[in-house]
């Protein structure tokens, strides 16, 4: 790391002790004006990843996005747009789909190791106080399960079908001020696949995913950061695949940021722009029908 960037100057003094980055910016211009700069990782509360990747994109600086990209899809396209158009990296840091573990079981499913996988079941729950002025229950800051947590379900779901759906549907309840708390959604695909999934800021769930097939199952535990899961077989054999890596797994997504870099590519293969913006128009839809809307949903993005 070489430099970081915080509005709050004690607390970016603070990450960049803990991670020996060498400069320390008190605004995010400064740190995008920096020749040095090869890429940055945008890691603000949701409400502000619009902003802050466009004035990395303006600054011609390569950009990994945490999750969600933007908070709807309107916001997304325009950075999409713009990323393409200047031949910028971009990418959305959605590190569950660089896992060594989610590698394994994407390549074992398309081997056919449980036949045709027909349903998914994922969950994220966590339990957090609803204190006010947090990310996880401010609504100016985008909160809720949803784009949260939420992402994670739906991202694994499209990760294993390999589609996207066509058809969502699902029931939440609200906060006092209109974010999910939790929910639970269906998702339709083409060929019959469905995925039931649910998410909460208010309740802690298993976090685990479960794959269900022609000719078994597979549980796969802490979906979203997985190191191991088991294959159960209708035929009664039992496999757990291990895959440990140390630390916390952000890694991954940082190498494949720096391998697009070094073959000049302007996003990711693995996980194209597309699959994120597609990802966005679900959540989008569910918030719509659940009536949940954000002061970006009403901004016009320039």
């Amino acid at each position: 790391m070489y430099a970081v960037a915080s509005n709050n100057k004690e607390r970016g003094k603070s990450f960049a002790n803990k991670h020996n980055a060498k400069k320390v910016y008190n605004n995010y211009n400064n740190l995008v004006k920096d020749e040095n700069v090869d890429i940055v990782y945008v890691a603000t509360t949701h409400n502000f990843h619009y902003k802050n990747t466009l004035l990395c994109l303006d600054a011609n600086k390569p950009v990994l996005c945490e999750k969600p990209l933007c908070v709807n899809a309107k916001e997304a396209q325009l950075l999409i747009d713009i990323a393409k158009q200047k031949k910028i990296f971009l990418m959305e840091a959605m590190w569950t789909r660089f896992l060594p573990a989610t590698k394994h079981l994407i390549k074992e499913i398309s081997d056919g190791v449980i036949g045709k996988p027909k349903l998914i079941q994922a969950d994220f729950g966590i339990k957090k106080p609803p204190i006010k002025g947090t990310r996880f229950y401010e609504k100016k800051l985008g909160a809720g399960a949803l784009l949260d947590l939420g992402v994670y379900t739906i991202n694994f779901s499209n990760f294993i079908f390999d589609l996207q759906p066509k058809k969502v549907s699902g029931f939440a309840k609200l906060t006092n001020q209109g974010t999910d708390e939790y929910a639970t959604y269906n998702l339709e695909y083409q060929n019959g696949h469905l995925a039931q999934l649910s998410s909460s800021v208010s309740f802690v769930t298993p976090h685990e995913a479960r794959i269900y097939g022609e000719k078994g199952k597979i549980v796969v535990y802490d979906f979203y950061h997985p190191q191991k899961y088991t294959v159960y077989l209708s035929t009664g054999e039992e496999t757990t695949i291990n895959k440990t890596f140390q630390g916390f797994g952000y890694q991954f997504e940082a190498i494949e940021a720096q391998r697009c870099l070094l073959k000049n590519k302007t996003e990711s293969t693995v996980f194209p722009l597309e699959k994120t913006l597609k990802v966005l128009k679900t959540m989008d839809s569910l918030r719509k029908e659940w009536g949940v809307k954000y002061p970006n949903d009403d901004q016009s993005p320039s």
